[in-house]
């Protein structure tokens, strides 16, 4: 849905989604249809009991109304938006009883609504909600890499009691990039508490979602998200936390789930829905899940995800099955995964701890604590096609196993016959835990303790307290530590915080007497972690520095992405063909090819390759009688190849819509840019005059690229 903003650019940005003859953009709405896996069963694939062992037979599958078609053309814009910032950020305020018609900028001068905030706010701006009873509202401006756009929560009682308006959600954020919602109540509303959709890098933070119709959080088709620090808990048809369509690098960390219908945690690339029906590089740490999947479900439920890393969760007296890696609606099984220290208790009416099945291949489980109250199901279930590649060591578990999906069961012994946990062993919750039930930290006595491995072990456990301690890496969630850190003596183990002692690693912090690896933070003047940079000077010559990231700059930062565009570039002999449109604002200041020229970038985000051709104005360019046409030849293709450009002006069916076509060739040869990262920009005048898109990689949504080192094409 297109929404009316308060300045022109803004403006511009949304009526770039449509152009003459395709009308506006738009998303399918969320109808709320029950999803069934294919072939006309409601039944997942299942254990001994028949009952779904994944996604909870008869819900809705995915956010499937987020219109993979529409959606997907907006994905460039997201990119662009990310790249503008606002030169002053502003403090804005939101109270109840303030006015809309001031200016936002005091509490005192604070106004009524959210929905007002969401349709003005800037790239930079902080919105400070003071405690009251709010209506949702519907986010689809972007902030930028290092200036997002902030809804912060002043108090602890800021409530959302009213859906959006324009969907059935508390809080929605669609099609936007850099937002961060911050400390919000959101209880009650007809679907999602906070939903996010078509979007990339917004954090979820801090918030307290419960009793929402269907989900706690939801997001669909959201790359880099981040959802941490929050509370979900009694959704009523299906999840607390539910991360859908294909959404990339999501990070689930630090929050408490409980008590939610179906499943705790649940991750589901859905092939049909488009993209590529995978989500992959997930990060799930740190997590307390409890009391979910009385509906049927997991802990945490992953279907069609790979590459990703669950680590460090405590999972207790949920219903249905603790972890699960497998394939219903995914384009492939969950391939990949780690799953290492955590926790996991399941209550006497709950499924496996860990099930794989649907072609889930090449998972790793390590360093698990895997117990289950449940009279017949125990620890790992597998079926045959999930075997090859399969790992499993170093874990605390009750001695059932099963091969064949849960139909039978084997013990320990026979289970380690097949190469599996040949480091494992047996033990039970009053062996392990210092109050089975209500505290899942390490009796000192625990066998438990130093009998982990490194591999794949984080190197801090759920409370953030450093890890290995001692001689060796703690099974489960929690790392025993260190009992006589800060007595004044230098102990066995001690690292730091005993006289003499002292971290010297510039990205380790000591904790516990132990130099701990930090988390990294961009923006803390460290480069650490998977940190490439904190400033330019960090990065190569001819590269900058975003989001600790260091990546080829761009002409372009208006926030406008080029519509219908198409793409071939040919490595040797040279040849290039562009065409696309853009809506720029008026009043244009540069936009004369005649007296300014134009300048076209063919890249990639990092890396070499590509085209970066400048054409300055005067020889070779004519303009119409009419002011509407201008056009370029240079047969010669002096600069950088580039030998015919058409644009013309058609602002009588769209204002500020420019249309543009661009031939180049030459005899010598370039390298082309990486296909997978491939982006454009077109620069018509000044700095705020262009536009620009983000191509997708092969076989993913469009607008996307296909090719090889030779030649590729994009539209």
């Amino acid at each position: 849905m297109r929404r009316a903003f308060a300045t022109g650019a803004a403006r511009a940005v949304v009526d770039a989604f449509s152009f003459p003859g395709r009308g506006p953009r738009r998303y399918k709405r969320d109808d709320g249809r029950q999803g069934f896996p294919r072939g006309g069963t409601s039944v997942a694939h299942g254990g001994s009991d028949g009952a779904a062992v994944g996604e909870v037979p008869g819900t809705a599958r995915d956010d499937r109304r987020v219109g993979m078609n529409a959606s997907m053309r907006a994905w460039a814009t997201l990119w662009l938006l990310a790249l503008g910032s606002r030169a002053r950020a502003a403090d804005l305020w939101v109270k109840n009883g303030g006015n809309d018609s001031l200016d936002g900028l005091s509490p005192a001068t604070a106004w009524a609504t959210l929905g007002h905030a969401a349709d003005v706010v800037n790239p930079g701006d902080t919105v400070h909600v003071l405690d009251g009873s709010y209506q949702g509202f519907y986010l689809t401006r972007s902030g930028g890499a290092g200036s997002p756009i902030t809804f912060h929560a002043e108090g602890q009682n800021v409530r959302i009691a009213a859906d959006n308006g324009t969907t059935p959600d508390g809080i929605n954020v669609e099609g936007a990039a850099h937002v961060v919602i911050d400390g919000f109540v959101v209880d009650g509303r007809t679907r999602a508490g906070i939903r996010v959709a078509v979007s990339q890098f917004v954090t979820v933070e801090n918030c307290h979602t419960g009793n929402n119709g269907r989900w706690g959080i939801f997001s669909g088709f959201a790359d880099d998200l981040t959802i941490e620090g929050n509370e979900a808990h009694h959704s009523q048809a299906e999840h607390g936390i539910y991360v859908s369509n294909s959404g990339d690098r999501p990070v689930i960390r630090r929050n408490v789930v409980h008590d939610n219908h179906a499943n705790g945690i649940h991750m589901n690339g859905d092939l049909s829905q488009g993209g590529d029906g995978l989500i992959s590089g997930a990060l799930v740490e740190q997590n307390v899940i409890y009391g979910n999947g009385a509906g049927g479900g997991s802990g945490i439920n992953m279907d069609g995800v790979t590459d990703s890393v669950v680590r460090n969760n405590l999972l207790y007296d949920n219903h249905a099955s603790g972890v699960s890696l497998y394939r219903i609606d995914g384009a492939t099984g969950s391939k990949r995964n780690v799953v290492v220290n955590n926790t996991i208790v399941n209550a006497a009416d709950a499924r496996w701890c860990v099930n794989v099945n649907g072609g889930s291949t090449d998972n790793t489980v390590l360093n698990n604590i895997l117990y289950t109250y449940h009279a017949f199901r125990g620890a790992v279930t597998i079926d045959a096609s999930s075997r090859p590649g399969f790992v499993s060591d170093y874990n605390a578990v009750i001695s059932r196993f099963s091969t064949d999906g849960g139909d039978t069961v084997i013990d320990l012994s026979a289970w380690q016959a097949l190469g599996y946990d040949a480091h494992s062993f047996v033990a039970t919750p009053a062996e392990l835990f210092v109050a089975p039930g209500s505290d899942f930290h390490l009796l000192a006595t625990s066998p438990a303790i130093d009998h982990g491995t490194a591999t794949s072990a984080p190197t801090v456990d759920l409370d953030g307290s450093p890890r290995p301690v001692g001689a060796g890496v703690d099974i489960g969630a929690y790392e025993a530590q260190l009992t006589s850190c800060g007595d004044g003596a230098v102990d066995p183990g001690e690292q730091c915080g005993e006289p003499g002692l002292s971290c010297t690693d510039p990205c380790r912090s000591c904790r516990q007497c132990v130099c701990a690896l930090d988390a990294p933070v961009c923006g803390d003047g460290r480069v650490c972690g998977a940190e490439e940079c904190e400033v330019d000077a960090d990065c190569a010559p001819g590269t900058a520095c975003q989001g600790c990231r260091c990546v080829n700059p761009t002409p372009c930062s208006s926030g406008i992405d080029i519509g219908r565009p198409t793409l071939a570039l040919r490595a040797s002999p040279f040849m290039l063909r562009l065409a696309g449109e853009a809506v720029i604002p008026k009043p244009w200041t540069g936009i004369d090819p005649l007296g300014h020229g134009v300048r076209v970038l063919v890249d990639a985000v990092s890396g070499p390759g590509g085209v970066d051709a400048t054409v300055p104005g005067g020889t070779g360019w004519r303009v119409s009688a009419d002011g509407k046409r201008w056009s370029f030849v240079d047969p010669a293709g002096s600069h950088a190849g580039i030998t015919r450009i058409v644009i013309q002006d058609r602002s009588k069916r769209q204002d500020g819509l420019l249309h543009w076509r661009l031939v180049g060739r030459s005899a010598g040869s370039i390298v082309l840019p990486d296909v997978h990262r491939a982006r454009t920009a077109v620069v018509l005048g000044d700095a705020s005059e262009c536009a620009a898109v983000m191509w997708n990689g092969p076989g993913q949504a469009r607008p996307r690229c296909g090719g090889d080192a030779r030649r590729i094409a994009c539209r």
